[in-house]
């Protein structure tokens, strides 16, 4: 008989970590697969991010072949700051393992993978798709692939709102007046109105009623679109979850079905304080290959929710116990609807993925790293244990997933995709390039939106990747459409800009920020190779040291005058500083090769006996490897080379 591979996918899962959790007995799932399996430590790809290593875990091939070589794609020939989001499967140019397998006949699962979206990586003679990790809104960038909107907050106080503006709504209750069919209050009934979503796309008004079910005082929320509270949509207590609700919604590309729900996180017995939290708009439509398949999963494990909510809690809109807890529906998401695919689904490979434990970590991991400039050793163990129990989280639902598993018949693959450093410092790269007179820019000082930013295209020489992570093109003449520079000063150029990388330097040490900056032409040294992606890579390449993230805003700021009057300026700050517990304190995106940068490979199944690899593979090997196990045929791009150490020690 044939053996079955199921891959599960923990993004960011490190291999320290995961050490150390087993070895306290926090993790019995894993252990149990370390126990009798392989360990190695991963050498990931560059840029060290999502959808490029997941596509390379799955090809065996790097980012200047596989057609994602970073979080976003450019296309030769399109204006230098125009971007395709990374997590569409269209930008993938290379063969997966589901490809190869299915010249043989395999049938596949794809379970919430990375970059499998839209639909259509697998038809119904290939086997069965159920949703895929999407790309969320977040910070820098709204990117709606397939939902519709990102979470918001109405407060009688004005939030902080560190991602895209207007999602904190600052709101003044009244007396309800005009009302009919309101539940009895012992208290008189505040109203206030609210729209869903109140930014990104046009929202729905929505009434709001703060009532007290008891003479203890204020303790309910009711939500209605008309003033008739027996139509009411939400009648819920601080910390419920109300019920989810669809809407149709004109998304930026097609009019499409939203899905969310409200939760109250704050209620003060007399009303006067609260906080009404607004899910994101997760897409309502089918995702799945079947369609039967969408309902049929979400019978066992609910509303499909495209991703957590780290935001929130950086923000301060919801609170740690809170956050944790959404963590976990997102685990326990994943873990129903796999253990339902694979226990009710004919599969021979299966490919399952859960990111919670990646957003952990960009929240907290400086709160365990002593090297972090905010690291307080009287939060690290909170910070810690923050942390282990979003592992458990996963780890109890490895165990549940692997209950209908035949180990002796399927090789189990617990992989991650990256590892992590610390962030001290958000780098601001678009104005530290225009310093070094190499891009030129207006700033619209009348509108508050961050991405407010004219380029000066014939000023410009070049311009980075949004969101400045890693690439940076020049403008160059002949190949792009407002191209100044000459192509005899191509290299000139080049240098100019490794220049003022090399030349940016942390605020309060004088260090260099930047570990390498090379010309394309160097490539190679990354492991980005002349594939049929390399007219996607950069011009220049570069890697920031531990401790930075780029930051591709240029933001307004007032100055303030003695006599109290003030003028909005550009901010002339070259650097943003990390704040635990408030921004992103851990990131992804030092050289591959460093120790804290490794990802994980755990593997468990027939024949296999415990082993621990003396030194870390290639991310890029486990296409190959798992390949030749399975006797199919390489991924045809694959890069990367076969694990004979592992395939060697398999008891036939």
């Amino acid at each position: 008989m044939d053996k079955k591979i199921l891959f599960l996918g923990l993004d960011a899962a490190l291999p320290d970590l995961i050490k150390k959790f087993t070895k306290e007995g926090n993790l019995p799932n894993i252990a149990r697969i370390m126990e009798n399996g392989v360990f190695s430590r991963l050498e990931t790809i560059f840029p060290p991010l999502t959808a490029a290593a997941w596509t390379a875990i799955v090809s065996g091939a790097g980012s200047g072949t596989n057609g994602v070589p970073s979080l976003m794609v450019k296309h030769q020939g399109e204006e230098l700051d125009h971007w395709h989001t990374s997590f569409d499967r269209h930008q993938v140019l290379c063969e997966t393992l589901w490809d190869v397998a299915k010249r043989k006949g395999k049938k596949t699962a794809l379970i919430n993978w990375p970059v499998t979206f839209p639909l259509g990586a697998i038809t119904e003679d290939d086997g069965v798709q159920l949703a895929g990790a999407l790309n969320p809104p977040f910070r820098y960038f709204y990117m709606p692939l397939w939902d519709v909107a990102s979470s918001a907050v109405f407060s009688n106080k004005q939030l902080r709102c560190n991602q895209v503006p207007g999602r904190a709504v600052q709101v003044s209750p009244q007396n309800a007046q005009g009302w009919k069919n309101l539940p009895e209050s012992y208290m008189p009934c505040l109203e206030f109105e609210i729209t869903v979503p109140p930014t990104y796309v046009e929202g729905y008004k929505m009434n709001v009623v703060i009532y007290a079910s008891s003479e203890n005082g204020y303790d309910r929320m009711l939500i209605s679109e008309s003033k008739d509270g027996s139509e009411a949509i939400t009648d819920i207590t601080i910390g419920d979850y109300g019920p989810w609700i669809i809407k149709n919604y004109k998304a930026r590309d097609y009019q499409r079905d939203g899905r969310f729900r409200f939760q109250v996180l704050e209620l003060s017995k007399d009303g006067k304080d609260f906080k009404l939290y607004q899910s994101s708009i997760n897409m309502a439509e089918t995702y799945s290959v079947p369609k039967s398949l969408t309902a049929e999963a979400e019978k066992v494990a609910g509303a499909f929710m495209e991703v957590d909510d780290p935001w929130a809690f950086m923000d301060g809109w919801m609170d740690a116990k809170t956050y944790l807890e959404q963590l976990g529906l997102h685990a326990d998401w994943w873990g129903n609807a796999t253990k339902y695919v694979l226990g009710n689904k004919e599969w021979d490979l299966a490919f399952s993925w859960v990111g919670t434990i990646d957003h952990i970590e960009h929240v907290l991991y400086a709160g365990i790293e002593p090297k972090a400039r905010v690291y307080d050793p009287a939060r690290a163990d909170w910070c810690m244990d923050m942390i282990r129990k979003t592992y458990q989280q996963v780890d109890d639902n490895i165990g549940k997933i692997l209950e209908d598993v035949d180990l002796n018949e399927t090789y189990v693959v617990l992989i991650s995709d990256h590892g992590f450093t610390h962030l001290d410092w958000n780098p601001y790269v678009k104005e530290h390039l225009s310093r070094a007179g190499l891009l030129d820019y207006v700033l619209d000082l009348s509108n508050d939106d961050p991405s407010n930013l004219t380029i000066n295209w014939d000023k410009t020489k070049c311009h980075p990747l949004e969101p400045c992570h890693a690439h940076i093109f020049i403008n160059l003449k002949g190949r792009d459409p407002q191209g100044i520079v000459d192509p005899k000063d191509y290299e000139k150029v080049q240098e100019e800009i490794i220049r003022a990388l090399n030349g940016m330097k942390n605020p309060e040490t004088g260090d260099n920020v930047v570990a390498l900056a090379i010309k394309k032409q160097e490539a190679g040294t990354l492991g980005i190779y002349e594939g049929p992606g390399y007219d996607r890579v950069g011009d220049v390449l570069y890697a920031w040291k531990p401790g930075y993230m780029s930051h591709p805003f240029i933001y307004r700021t007032a100055v303030q005058y003695r006599d109290g009057t003030k003028r909005i300026i550009a901010n002339p700050e070259l650097y943003e500083e990390a704040v635990l517990c408030g921004n992103f304190t851990g990131v992804h995106l030092a050289l591959p090769s460093l120790h804290d940068m490794h990802a994980v490979m755990i593997m468990g199944g027939p024949g296999l006996s415990k082993y621990e690899r003396k030194y870390p593979a290639k991310i890029i090997d486990v296409a190959p490897t798992i390949s030749k196990l399975l006797g199919l045929d390489v991924p045809a791009q694959a890069e990367g080379s076969t694990l004979y150490d592992i395939l060697d020690r398999i008891r036939k």
